[in-house]
């Protein structure tokens, strides 16, 4: 009994804390929106990937796109690099006055998360972990001297197990983490984690910036579709708790396409609006702005499109109104 008392005290005196803490951040009621696009997500759902990207920039207009350099992408062969698509894209937003946050590492958005070449398969760890950061000092360095590259997020939820991908090891993050500093001073980092099943502290101890997915609706093998009941201020506390370590938290992935368990690119019209009709769609942007965050990258710019071309145009109409304000 005497021990319990001890633990619920300092629970208590932590909630207390994260109180105070709470009210020293700023908040905001008009967050800046930030489109993410994957061009692998965009080709997954039959879409051309350039032709996609330039109505992003065109018709949204966003201040700011995350962008993400996956590895089988730009080292399809060992030591040979393919920038070609990645500079493509940057140069793009560079000639619209767009900024870029550009992912960097193994595990990175999207499906399956590690983007991983053939060319690794049936290394030892010891050996693809020397490929991994050889690959993340090539990237760094070739986009170092880019101005409109503004930071990196380093990997993508490293420690939270999710994807096709190796169990998370915290040691090849803090040597990742180290590596970027070590070779570009100036840039903050960006790491993420899961808002809804993490805690944020290991990640926000080596992160400039924490990042945190916010989902309302998603679906899994024993309950179906399921909502999360947690309040705004959940995230607000929590992003309080660990203000002493980061410069800010933001919401890494904003939910504004659908849960699909079968697939977005096999999902029909009464599939969207089990998990993000368009009321659904509002609710999701109006929570986020409760949390008071600053920035929130938006998730799911690429199946706006697609479902425009399914006869859903009213996504793609909603996003367009969202970035008319940012």
């Amino acid at each position: 009994m005497k021990y319990l008392s001890v633990f619920l005290s300092i629970i208590a005196l932590v909630l207390f804390w994260g109180v105070v803490r709470e009210r020293q951040l700023p908040k905001t009621n008009q967050p800046r929106f930030i489109a993410t696009f994957s061009a692998s997500q965009a080709r997954y759902l039959g879409l051309d990937a350039q032709t996609a990207y330039t109505k992003i920039l065109q018709e949204l207009k966003p201040s700011e796109v995350r962008l993400q350099a996956d590895w089988d992408t730009i080292e399809p062969i060992a030591g040979q690099y393919n920038w070609q698509e990645l500079d493509g894209f940057i140069n793009q937003a560079a000639q619209q006055n767009i900024k870029v946050t550009l992912a960097v590492g193994r595990k990175l958005p999207r499906w399956p998360e590690c983007h991983d070449p053939d060319w690794i398969k049936g290394l030892s760890f010891d050996e693809i972990k020397e490929d991994q950061l050889s690959m993340l000092r090539q990237v760094v360095n070739h986009y170092k001297d880019n101005p409109t590259i503004v930071r990196w997020q380093v990997e993508n939820e490293p420690l939270f197990s999710f994807g096709v991908c190796p169990p998370p090891n915290w040691h090849t993050l803090v040597e990742e983490v180290a590596l970027v500093k070590s070779l570009d001073k100036t840039r903050p980092i960006l790491l993420t984690d899961s808002g809804e099943l993490s805690s944020w502290w290991e990640t926000a101890g080596l992160a400039d910036e924490q990042g945190v997915t916010l989902y309302r609706v998603t679906w899994n093998a024993l309950t179906g579709y399921f909502s999360y009941p947690l309040p705004a201020y959940w995230y607000r506390l929590k992003a309080a708790l660990i203000s002493p370590w980061v410069k800010q938290t933001v919401v890494s992935e904003l939910q504004l396409e659908p849960w699909a368990p079968q697939g977005l690119n096999k999902l029909d019209q009464a599939g969207v609006r089990q998990s993000l009709s368009l009321d659904k769609f509002w609710d999701n942007v109006n929570f986020f702005r409760r949390t008071g965050f600053n920035e929130g990258f938006v998730w799911g710019v690429e199946w706006w499109i697609k479902a425009e071309q399914l006869g859903m145009p009213q996504y793609w109409q909603a996003g367009k109104q969202l970035f008319i304000v940012n």
